[in-house]
């Protein structure tokens, strides 16, 4: 195996300074594409010489399988497979066991049965696919190799992954919470609410007139019971921050009852009421000619912490649109929504109030929802299944939150019954292949096979003189 493997990187080499010689130098991007096309192709050689040892060890390895009861049912079976080299086929043997054929090389690559895509491809797109649709995540992957409905399967086969933060260094004197929702339109025509709370430890300049959060993480609450929603987010502050030495802790939202729920767990915390909802809402009062006379002084109002100004002001406005409008749906909708905008702002006065503390750094919740779950869920024309959903949602926060989604996490036959694997032999033959190769590579880390002129004869070029100079090279490893 040894000297096959030399032979191909000794010819790889030739490659690379013949191409050198007959091109020159060119632009970066045809250079680096002609040069990965060489290269990948001496891994894909390197690969099947790697492969074709082991299947060769495991059908050699007969004392073995005698006292296992495996044996040869059929050499040489094909499989061809979409990996990081692009298409790859090799061949293998299937053997008859006591639970049945399997392919006991297969399960020594973690190559699951009936797969075109090995788990490092499928792993990339859905790590593409958190961030693009399933359709541009196959293309940025694998081109047209690959179809839409693959990386959706790929995601869809996907384990569970969670977030878990790394302890930070230092404790911040205050953590921001914010809370807010997405409505992500389903198949059936309807929308699902997707809960999502960010917590950062303030935020810090970028450039002019931009800012961001520091040490941001995301918790998506899809389908979770809300109180179980602010519990797990209180543990993830715990497992990142030292809680008792925060000073404080405030959490911005929309008014909706289940964000002001955090404060029966955050039990210190003050709530803010969102800024961008504040204005929308002043703006639905006191719209329209006879609005916009009382806008001012509304405004005052609650700057000065009057409610009992605004209230008066509430009823002010109230009476004027019903003697200014005539009778019918128009009026009654217009004062159902001005009478309803009214009440959000005092059952939030507090809250309101609470925006003018020290210590603030200003509301996103909108934004948050918008970067993190919007952005995929939300937009374009669109429908989800409750299954896409529920994994796409765990699959994007996941991402967004630092983290990737292994091979591993990938490979359907963890969610299956594993099937033909003889799980309790595989572990005994990857440690025979194991052990061949190390006696192969044993002492062999070094660069003797340049030394054999027979392998680069002929006139003195370029590529002849640099091999002849690396053949000089002692146990360079």
């Amino acid at each position: 195996m040894e000297n096959i493997i030399q032979q191909v990187v000794v010819e790889t080499v030739k490659k690379i300074f013949e191409y050198y010689e007959s091109t020159g130098i060119g632009t970066l991007d045809r250079m680096s594409e002609d040069l990965k096309l060489i290269s990948d192709g001496m891994a894909t050689q390197i690969l099947s010489v790697f492969i074709d040892a082991a299947d060769n060890t495991i059908c050699d390895a007969k004392k073995e399988r005698k006292a296992d009861g495996v044996k040869i049912h059929e050499r040489n079976v094909p499989r061809t497979l979409l990996t990081a080299l692009g298409p790859f086929s090799y061949k293998r043997t299937y053997f008859d066991t006591d639970a049945g054929k399997t392919y006991i090389l297969d399960d020594i690559l973690g190559v699951s049965p009936y797969e075109r895509v090995d788990a490092g491809v499928s792993a990339r797109l859905v790590n593409t696919a958190a961030v693009h649709s399933y359709g541009r995540s196959a293309a940025i992957v694998a081109g047209d190799k690959v179809s839409r409905q693959s990386a959706w399967n790929k995601a869809m086969n996907t384990g569970e992954v969670a977030y878990v933060p790394k302890r930070a260094d230092y404790t911040p004197e205050a953590i921001h919470i914010f809370a807010d929702e997405d409505h992500v339109p389903l198949q059936d025509g309807t929308n699902a609410i997707v809960a999502l709370v960010t917590v950062c430890a303030g935020k810090r300049s970028v450039c002019s007139g931009r800012n961001a959060l520091i040490e941001p993480f995301h918790v998506q609450g899809y389908s979770m019971d809300k109180g179980k929603l602010w519990e797990y987010v209180y543990a993830l502050c715990a497992e990142k921050f030292d809680m008792d030495s925060v000073s404080n802790v405030y959490i911005y939202g929309d008014g909706a009852s289940w964000i002001k729920g955090g404060l029966d767990v955050f039990l210190d915390a003050v709530y803010v009421l969102d800024t961008f909802h504040y204005r929308k809402r002043m703006r639905s009062i006191f719209s329209g000619e006879v609005g916009a006379q009382l806008a001012l002084t509304a405004h005052a109002a609650v700057m000065n912490n009057d409610e009992a100004a605004f209230r008066l002001i509430g009823k002010t406005l109230l009476a004027s649109l019903m003697d200014s409008m005539p009778d019918g749906k128009v009026r009654e909708r217009k004062a159902k929504s001005v009478n309803d905008s009214i009440w959000f702002i005092l059952n939030n006065w507090e809250a309101i109030q609470n925006s003018r503390l020290h210590g603030l750094i200003g509301s996103c919740t909108e934004a948050m929802v918008s970067h993190v779950l919007s952005e995929r869920l939300s937009r374009g024309p669109m429908g989800w299944s409750r299954k896409g959903l529920s994994k796409m949602v765990m699959i994007r926060v996941y991402v967004l939150n630092g983290g990737r989604v292994t091979p591993e996490d990938t490979l359907s036959w963890k969610h299956s019954n594993k099937k033909l694997r003889i799980v309790d032999k595989v572990e005994k033959y990857e440690n025979i292949v194991k052990l061949q190769q190390d006696e192969v590579f044993n002492d062999v880390r070094n660069w003797r096979w340049f030394e054999v002129d027979s392998k680069i004869s002929g006139k003195t070029t370029g590529t002849k003189v640099v091999l002849d100079a690396l053949g000089k090279l002692r146990n360079v490893s």
